[in-house]
């Protein structure tokens, strides 16, 4: 059993049941069989679960690693928090319209899981906006005003994904961001506690988008419903995947935004003075 995706003009992803590559396709080699669209015949969950997986790596490897990731703050935490909203008010709306649109092409079982995910991630993003008003923040007008542009390429690519001719992408949106929130362990969430002020709990969100919670099992279950679509269905999964990591682990075009314009910025929505938040016992 082998399956393979092409997600650079000269690399394909293959993956068998053992494990995952990166192909190089040259153009001496005429007779390499991974030129040719992956055939339409049934997977399987380990070959997808490599697939996939393999297609995450590959994203990883393709992102520039010039410009390096700010140090946490309470303010970056905050700046994250609304890029948090953002995607996670947009799952249920979205979700809805794919799950209308896979009922109109006979996609039931495609249907079904979007229908579960506007169930599963509903109310998520009052998560947000809680951690937010925790941090001090006029949550609800931030969020009007603010919007990380990670956070709005993400939204932009689930629409565009959800409104293409096939939405079948849109599984592979859900896949890459429930995967890469399974990173998220308690090291992770412990080093953003100690970001924050120390009375202060704005982790409600986090905790829900981490190993620790119920994205593991969203992830088994998006492998499960991939691996038995048909080829074109999983190779569009497999592709949304890739530019989901892609855009999630990129910086924003322009670079980030710096501590300094971030407290600018976040000051017009403060609710109560950060500094004596930072200071309290």
């Amino acid at each position: 059993m082998i399956e393979w995706v092409k997600v650079e003009p000269n690399q394909v992803v293959v993956a068998t049941e053992d494990r995952a590559w990166l192909h190089q396709l040259t153009a001496a080699n005429s007779d390499d069989p991974f030129t040719e669209p992956m055939p339409d015949m049934v997977g399987s969950l380990a070959t997808t679960r490599h697939l996939l997986d393999g297609v995450i790596a590959a994203a990883q490897r393709s992102v520039p690693r010039a410009a390096q990731r700010p140090a946490l703050t309470t303010e970056r935490w905050a700046w994250r928090l609304a890029g948090y909203y953002h995607t996670t008010h947009a799952t249920p709306r979205l979700m809805a319209e794919a799950a209308g649109r896979f009922a109109a092409l006979g996609k039931q079982e495609l249907s079904d899981y979007a229908k579960s995910k506007v169930e599963d991630e509903g109310g998520h993003d009052q998560l947000a906006l809680r951690d937010l008003a925790a941090l001090g923040y006029d949550a609800d007008r931030l969020v009007k005003e603010l919007i990380p542009p990670t956070a709005a390429a993400l939204v932009d690519h689930f629409t565009k994904l959800v409104r293409a001719e096939n939405p079948a992408g849109c599984v592979g949106y859900a896949y890459a961001l429930e995967r890469l929130a399974t990173t998220h362990d308690k090291t992770y969430l412990q080093q953003v506690e100690a970001a924050l002020p120390p009375t202060v709990k704005a982790t409600r969100c986090l905790r829900v988008h981490s190993g620790m919670s119920a994205d593991a099992q969203h992830v088994e279950d998006a492998l499960k419903i991939t691996a038995r679509q048909s080829a074109e269905d999983r190779c569009l999964v497999a592709l949304a995947t890739y530019e989901t990591t892609r855009i999630c682990c990129s910086s924003p075009a322009g670079g980030h935004i710096t501590e300094a314009e971030l407290q600018h910025r976040l000051s017009a929505f403060a609710s109560r003075p950060m500094a004596a938040m930072k200071t309290a016992a």
